[in-house]
């Protein structure tokens, strides 16, 4: 059989993947049996789940579950890998008997990245496609050279097999072609397994236990206090090509911030610049006002970005629906995302991953911006154990005590740059670097960086200190259009009475837990319990988790680990004390948007 028709064999049946080229080589001889001695070496590399809370190992509350991840010593044997998980990874295609094992396994998924075509014709030569089938997945080509991306090609569902483990050919061992592999799969492994319980949607819900997860306790109180907002201002269907052709300045709090203020300076008549959120406060003193700020992270912490700021009238906040507004600080604002469609309509959303450079960016697309430059949008730290970021910004601090690397959590990861020297950084940037990449390739948006150090990188970036910024002569015209925009009209009442029947809920659920709290004994547990049942069921216990500073760790083992009974009563008077003040909290943020809104 041919090495064309093992190929096509291979896509038919849904196990080979091709970076555009990758497969276009001369028929090849048949061959003969592999290499005396030939096999695959398991990789003992430092995974990146090293740098990881421990915490996230063991996330869950029921007992008996494996542990998410773990770090195998490098003289484990593959039984015992394939104990452990289901997903293995190897670098180089080839019939080894470390393969043949792993292929033997019938609950083992193999994933295999094979750079070489001709390697991988000869491997498709001896192993038959039938028995690949559902149970192999092969990317042939560069990581980078797919469109679409390796991240789009790996379905999710994949990572819940467990963490992947790697087998590499001897001629791979080491490369830095092979280290770039297994940073892509680890990341998309964090991504879809990692990512969730670190993020923001779970991270106070330690140790997690079977509830109701809707809102949580910020996006809840947004939704209340953004309620006016939602009515009065337009989504961002106005923006949509409204600058084609023009250049955007993309502008981050990394620590490189401060030194780029006069290259804004020179460049803000000319090109579009959008600002994250923690860049406005260090731009504004410095004189530096971009047009757009973008606003993502839907936490209350983001609102300390706008405190003390008087008016900008002629800045814009583009921002999503659940995120702290600014108040009274923005000239015009661009609303994204949806919540509750019904009453608010349905607004365009933004692509978003990780940071919220990475909304900028998709703004700048939406907007048909022809290029994009970075600033101060580096992902990374000269500290090894804590983020930096710019001067003025809400997240500066003062750079850790230097101490031994430990190449383990809570030191970060050490990354490579730009300009090619060594920084650090987060799991959640490094994911998020490496989702802008895919983004900027699939757009072909040309992009440069005015900072060498910087981990946005890859085909389409590129490192141009002072980049040049042509000017179209539309910008100012552009903006003018723009700000004229108006929403469209959503009826009022049926917020009015959407926010009525929450204040009607939250009365009712401060007046219930007044009255258990009020009970003693047996009583009181009872009926605790009772309505930790129906809050689990309701939401409520997701909100809490994150409202003040309830710790649901202690909370947890009080009542669910304990066996003291004072403990238990302890946690669910804790508990339910959260609850009232909460419902008190949402019950006056109710009245004073309905009494807003009339």
């Amino acid at each position: 059989m041919t090495t064309k028709v093992l190929f096509s064999v291979l896509r038919e049946l849904g196990v080979l993947f091709e970076a555009p080229g990758a497969g276009e080589i001369d028929e090849l001889p048949p061959y003969g049996p592999s290499a005396p001695g030939l096999d695959h070496a398991f990789d003992a590399h430092t995974p990146l789940w090293a740098f990881e809370h421990p915490y996230y190992v063991y996330p869950f509350a029921h007992e008996g579950l494996k542990p998410v991840y773990e770090i195998l010593p490098p003289d484990l044997g593959v039984e015992q890998v394939l104990a452990k998980t289901r997903l293995v990874v190897f670098l180089g295609a080839a019939d080894t008997p470390v393969f043949r094992r792993c292929l033997e396994q019938a609950d083992a998924f193999l994933l295999i990245l094979e750079p070489d075509a001709r390697r991988l014709a000869q491997f498709a030569a001896r192993v038959p496609a039938a028995r690949l089938a559902k149970r192999a997945l092969i990317l042939l080509g560069e990581p980078d050279g797919f469109l679409p991306p390796v991240s789009q090609l790996l379905p999710p569902e994949l990572f819940s097999l467990g963490f992947p483990v790697f087998y590499g050919l001897p001629e791979l061992a080491g490369t830095a072609e092979a280290a770039r592999l297994v940073e892509l799969v680890e990341v998309l492994f964090y991504r879809h397994r990692v990512y969730h319980l670190s993020g923001q949607g779970n991270v106070f819900s330690m140790p997690i236990r079977p509830l109701t997860r809707g809102l949580f306790f910020d996006q809840q109180h947004h939704s209340y206090v953004n309620a006016a907002e939602c009515l009065r201002w337009p989504d961002i269907q106005p923006l949509r090509k409204a600058f084609q052709g023009e250049t955007a300045v993309l502008v981050a709090a990394g620590p490189d911030l401060p030194g780029r203020m006069d290259y804004l300076r020179s460049v803000r008549d000319r090109a579009l610049v959008i600002a994250v959120n923690n860049a406005l406060k260090p731009m504004l003193a410095a004189g530096v006002r971009p047009h757009f700020v973008v606003a993502n992270d839907t936490s209350v912490h983001t609102g300390r970005s706008w405190e003390g700021l008087e008016h900008l009238a002629d800045v814009s906040l583009v921002g999503h629906c659940l995120t702290d507004l600014g108040g009274a600080v923005f000239g015009r604002k661009y609303l994204f995302g949806n919540y509750l469609p019904e009453l608010f309509g349905r607004r365009p959303d933004l692509r978003l991953h990780g940071s919220v450079i990475t909304t900028a960016f998709s703004l700048a697309r939406y907007m048909g911006c022809a290029r994009c430059v970075f600033v101060g949008a580096q992902l990374c730290s000269p500290d090894p154990w804590k983020l930096s970021y710019s001067r003025g910004s809400i997240h500066e601090a003062e750079s850790e005590e230097q101490r031994p690397l430990t190449n383990a959590w809570p030191q970060l990861v050490p990354v490579t740059t730009l300009d090619g020297s060594t920084r650090y950084t987060t799991l959640n940037f490094l994911d998020a670097a490496h989702w802008l990449r895919d983004e900027i390739r699939a757009s072909a948006i040309p992009c440069a960086s005015v900072t060498g150090e910087s981990i946005i990188s890859g085909a389409g970036v590129e490192y141009i200190p002072d980049c040049p910024v042509e000017d179209t002569g539309r910008l100012g015209r552009r903006l003018g259009r723009v700000a004229a925009a108006r929403a469209s009209e959503s009826p009022r009442e049926p917020v009015l009475a959407h926010l009525r029947r929450d204040l009607a809920v939250w009365e009712s659920v401060g007046v219930g837990v007044e009255g258990i709290l009020a009970r003693e004994g047996a009583d009181f547990m009872a009926a605790a319990f009772q309505a930790l049942d129906q809050f689990d069921q309701g939401n409520v216990t997701y909100l809490v988790q994150r409202f003040e500073n309830f710790d649901n760790q202690r909370f947890h083992a009080a009542v669910f680990r304990s066996d003291e009974e004072s403990e238990k009563v302890w946690g669910m008077r804790y508990y339910l004390e959260h609850v009232l003040r909460m419902a008190r909290h949402f019950d006056a943020v109710l009245r004073e948007q309905l009494s807003r809104l009339g």
